[in-house]
């Protein structure tokens, strides 16, 4: 297996706007920004969060919503294409007011309170492929 090498084209620092969903504001921002291929870390707090959980045995997700303030203690992904379309994939460790931290794939239906986005974006384009092994798009290097 050779070694595929990819380069840092640019690199963008992103406000995500009070109330905007997250996922889909950072895929609307790589989209405008041209990124095909890229890495990405978040900053911020969230209203309201959802969280997906992959059950590995039934290779299907469970979603976990919070309906309370969290923050977002630490945030990490890349974006990749698929057939033609820009998957961002976002892993989130997220805080409730007590500390506590819950973590999984950032989902549809999380609401910003305040975001930030560090995205770097790459060369070649990286593109997702299904795996029937895990069930996931994983990437086709």
């Amino acid at each position: 297996m050779g070694i595929q090498e990819y380069r840092l084209v640019k690199e963008y620092l992103i406000k995500i706007p009070h109330d905007a969903d997250l996922l889909l504001a950072i895929k609307e921002a790589a989209i405008r920004l041209g990124v095909n291929s890229g890495t990405i870390n978040v900053i911020g707090a969230l209203k309201k969060a959802a969280l997906n959980y992959y059950l590995q045995d039934k290779k299907t997700y469970q979603t976990l919503h919070f309906d309370q303030p969290m923050e977002i203690a630490s945030g990490i992904g890349n974006v990749a294409m698929k057939d033609g379309d820009t998957i961002v994939h976002v892993h989130l460790v997220l805080a409730d007011k007590d500390g506590r931290a819950f973590g999984g794939h950032l989902a549809e239906g999380s609401r910003v309170f305040a975001g930030e986005v560090w995205l770097r974006a790459l060369s070649p384009a990286m593109q997702r492929k299904f795996d029937p092994q895990t069930g996931l798009n994983l990437f086709d290097i």
